[in-house]
């Protein structure tokens, strides 16, 4: 059964494997980011959250804040676990917790990952595109209409 729950500090460890493992499968053996930021998940952090299966993390979704915007990241899935909803349930969770303080949220993602269309949907914007793609989305109430929430499918 997937349960989807605050995150902690030891999270950390699974929370990189699977982040890694997913940053591998697009990218393949270029270098990989530093995981200072998910190793100090309660400090570097305002919202993570993950969804395990029987104990394992199969995704998460981070908001950090940077000056008086939101920053969307570490949104990673399990291949196993994607085209099910279950991607789009952790963005709408950090997007009305970035509606009750932030204005603006904003992500970076890369081409490769060819995930500019999922973003879209949630009514994210490019505004700048160099090595990665920069996207915003300016909040005002209601952030979300109350949408059901999709069932995910195991």
């Amino acid at each position: 059964m997937i349960h989807i729950r605050k995150a902690n500090n030891q999270d950390a460890k699974q929370a990189v494997i699977l982040i890694s493992s997913v940053l591998k499968e697009i990218f393949g053996e270029k270098p990989l980011p530093n995981y200072d930021d998910v190793n100090n998940i309660e400090g570097a952090y305002k919202f993570f959250i993950v969804a395990e299966d029987n104990g394992k993390i199969i995704g998460t979704t981070a908001v950090k804040e940077d000056e008086s915007s939101a920053r969307l990241s570490r949104v990673y899935i399990h291949k196993d676990y994607r085209r099910r909803g279950l991607g789009t349930l952790l963005v709408i969770k950090a997007l009305k917790f970035c509606a009750k303080k932030y204005k603006r949220v904003f992500l970076t993602t890369y081409k490769e990952m060819g995930v500019e269309g999922f973003y879209e949907k949630f009514g994210f914007k490019v505004y700048k595109r160099n090595e990665k793609i920069w996207m915003e989305k300016f909040l005002s109430p209601p952030i979300i209409k109350e949408t059901p929430v999709p069932e995910i499918s195991k």
